[in-house]
């Protein structure tokens, strides 16, 4: 078999389906078959067990049959010892119900088909018979004149009688009884006979199941499974653009079908091959060309991109570190001045030291400005967990109270019930939080109120800052969040890009709205569902800015 030679299915094989639809006919069958005589065998079994619960019942009946017995030869030895009418009467009660019982049993025994029913009849008779024995002698006694002042003599021989005569019963009792046993063990028997042969179909059913599974396995993998792989394998060389290979079949099957289909549709192929490489490579050359120059274009542009936002950043960073500068080679000159001038080590020392003061101070805020801008340049990504917003809203307002009370700012919460909880890094939220709050106490430099609030919005969960503060000018509101913008005389106006970073790191958005005079809100928008990629989205935010 070569290379590309599919394995051969055999001859007989005309079509899979047709295979298949026979095999699981087949297999139907027999299951049908077997479950069949399954359930002839348990509903045997139920019949069985029918029986022994009706022998049961006939146990029951032959025992109180006996007790019966036992309660008139109680009754006769009390009319023996002490004449009685009450006596007399019961001993007749109970010899003719026991008598009817007996009678009505053996009817009912003589349309039974087991062989031992003519034994227990002829057992019952024998029961009858002594019950008439008894029912006799306590006729007799009481037909005796004196009966009550009857002689310890004969009251031991009528005694005995009776006692023999329960005696007979008893033992007849138990022979009926093993006539009853019998027949629930041979019964028993048959059951667990019924109960082998299910379990032998079971095992027999559970072993042609695993050589059926095995066979169909082995068929299947030779006239279906291993075609498909050559198959598969071969229209891997052909993806790579081997198209002169052709794969060869002697399968009559819609497999063999198939391997034709694929050899025309090469055939196919391999006759605009030509076409396309000649089209290919002039479409080549001009896509080439034209991709050249989109590459120099976008590197350009780039470049020019760069170029532009390190310029904004050197002239932000230059214009804000050079005051401070300026202001320490100044105050450097005055203390070499100022030690120049000095007569002693004692001279002008308080304005030595007040310039070095001056010049600490400087350091710390360029310091600081630096920091700034590394902090804004290096965001972390968020690390997202359940969090419940208004405990987030709660605990800022908590922290930022004793400030508020100082500033002469009240704090109002509106905070929305049943709020879903959202995947967020509660550090930055509380972080962003309190960047917008100390904005607000900034702008509200002789009191105000300052509210925050929360609410559910469709699938999303919103948080607003509201103050009564200044305002902001209109022209003013589309640079609030650019790095570098900043209206106050101190900071780098880095704050309020901080904070639309990490609500951004969140798949959220901020927008404010304000108007000079009437205050400004500042509205946060968070979706329910969080994805586990949020961090990963920030990741890429941080890289492009």
């Amino acid at each position: 078999m070569s290379a590309n030679e599919a394995p051969s299915s055999p001859r007989f094989s005309k079509s899979l389906d047709k295979i298949v639809f026979v095999s699981f006919a087949l297999i139907f069958a027999g299951v049908l078959a077997i479950g069949g005589a399954s359930l002839a065998l348990v509903h045997n079994m139920l019949n069985k067990t029918y029986a022994i619960e009706k022998e049961s019942h006939n146990v029951d009946f032959i025992n109180h049959l006996h007790n019966k017995t036992f309660s008139l030869m109680l009754v006769s030895h009390h009319l023996m010892v002490k004449t009685d009418d009450q006596y007399s009467r019961l001993a007749t009660e109970l010899s003719n119900e026991i008598d009817t019982d007996i009678t009505q049993y053996i009817k009912h025994e003589e349309g039974s088909r087991y062989p031992e029913s003519n034994e227990e009849i002829r057992l019952l008779l024998e029961v009858q018979k002594n019950l008439h024995g008894v029912r006799n002698s306590v006729a007799a006694v009481n037909e005796l004149p004196g009966r009550g002042l009857m002689g310890s003599e004969p009251l031991t021989r009528w005694e005995e009688l009776l006692d023999r005569h329960a005696h007979d019963i008893a033992l007849l009792v138990r022979q009926i009884n093993k006539l009853h046993f019998d027949i629930i063990a041979r019964k028993v028997d048959k059951a667990r006979n019924s109960k082998t042969i299910i379990l032998g179909l079971y095992l027999l059913c559970s072993t042609l199941g695993l050589a059926l599974v095995y066979l169909g396995y082995r068929l299947h993998s030779r006239c279906v499974v291993q075609p498909i792989k050559q198959l598969a394998d071969f229209t891997g060389k052909i993806s790579q653009g081997e198209l002169s290979d052709r794969v060869t079949t002697d399968s009559q099957t819609e497999i063999g079908q198939l391997y034709n289909a694929m050899n025309a549709m090469l055939d196919r192929l391999q006759t605009h091959e030509n076409f396309l490489e000649e089209f290919n490579q002039h479409l080549g050359d001009k896509v080439e060309e034209r991709t050249q120059k989109l590459k120099e274009s976008q590197t350009q542009l780039l470049r020019y991109e760069k170029m532009a936002m390190l310029g904004q950043i050197a002239a932000s960073v230059n214009h804000e570190i050079r005051t401070p500068l300026n202001t320490l080679y100044m105050n450097v000159q005055l203390v070499q001045k100022a030690i120049n001038n000095c007569a002693n080590d004692y001279c002008g020392k308080r304005e030595i030291a007040d310039r070095i003061a001056i010049i600490e101070q400087e350091v710390h805020r360029i310091s600081d400005m630096l920091e700034e801008f590394v902090r804004y340049a290096r965001l972390a990504p968020p690390q997202l967990e359940e969090i419940d917003l208004n405990q987030v809203v709660r605990y800022v307002a908590d922290m930022l109270s004793e400030r508020a009370e100082q500033s002469r700012i009240k704090l109002a919460l509106e905070l929305a019930e049943s709020l879903p909880p959202v995947m967020a890094d509660e550090n930055k939220l509380v972080q962003a939080l309190v960047n917008l709050c100390i904005n607000a106490f900034h702008a509200m430099p002789e009191g105000g109120t300052l509210k925050l609030a929360t609410k559910a919005v469709g699938d999303k969960v919103e948080i607003s800052v509201a103050d009564t503060g200044v305002g902001i000018p209109e022209e003013d509101l589309s640079k609030i969040f650019l790095p570098f913008f900043t209206k106050k005389e101190s900071g780098m106006g880095f704050g309020l890009s901080i904070v639309q970073r990490i609500v951004e790191g969140h798949n959220g958005q901020i927008t404010c709205q304000s108007r000079v005079g009437d205050g400004t809100v500042f509205t946060v928008q968070l979706p329910v569902e969080q994805s586990r990629k949020t961090g990963a989205s920030h990741d890429r935010l941080a890289a492009d800015r």
